[in-house]
């Protein structure tokens, strides 16, 4: 699993027409991150304009059978409460060599 601090509003998973689910945990103990599937290129996620919200050790997961393709395929963004809080990811692919 891949990890990242999350502090001002960022990207932390860019677009992958590859990817096939997608799964994100907030590992901080006292911060809560704001999540957005962003559909252009401008950061819009805040604390009052997101999708989800992952309290502390709170995660979230996707597929595309259940959530749809271009869901799992899309942007995400985040932003903290507040400090820096650290964010797991992980994101599984579907290649033919």
């Amino acid at each position: 699993m891949a990890t990242k601090t999350i502090g001002a509003a960022s990207e932390i998973i860019p677009a992958n027409s590859n990817r096939r689910s997608l799964a994100i945990q907030n590992e901080d103990g006292t911060d809560s991150v704001y999540i957005k599937r962003e559909a252009g290129e401008s950061l819009t996620v805040s604390s009052t304009d997101h999708d989800w919200k992952l309290s502390p050790g709170g995660s979230i997961a996707f597929n595309s059978t259940i959530d749809g393709i271009r869901a799992i395929q899309a942007r995400y963004t985040g932003v903290s409460s507040a400090n820096t809080p650290r964010i797991a990811f992980f994101e599984s692919e579907d290649l033919q060599r």
